[in-house]
């Protein structure tokens, strides 16, 4: 992680809980963040759902498509 974003991380944590995190506590609590993001968007293949990420001017949409056997 990148020092700007790690800085960005704790000044948003500082803001939401009253709380300052060390750089060690930061990058932690970030990685912790972003693996558990990775598992609650992953696809579930048993039902065939397939995520397809575009760019769109500044923001990303996730489209879904629904395949039935």
């Amino acid at each position: 992680m990148s020092k700007e974003l790690l800085e960005k991380f704790k000044k948003l944590y500082y803001e939401k809980f009253g709380i300052t995190l060390s750089n060690e506590e930061a990058t932690a609590m970030a990685n912790d963040l972003v693996n558990l993001m990775k598992v609650l968007l992953e696809p579930d293949k048993s039902k065939g759902t397939e995520f397809k990420f575009e760019e769109r001017s500044e923001y990303a949409t996730i489209e879904t498509q629904q395949q039935y056997i």
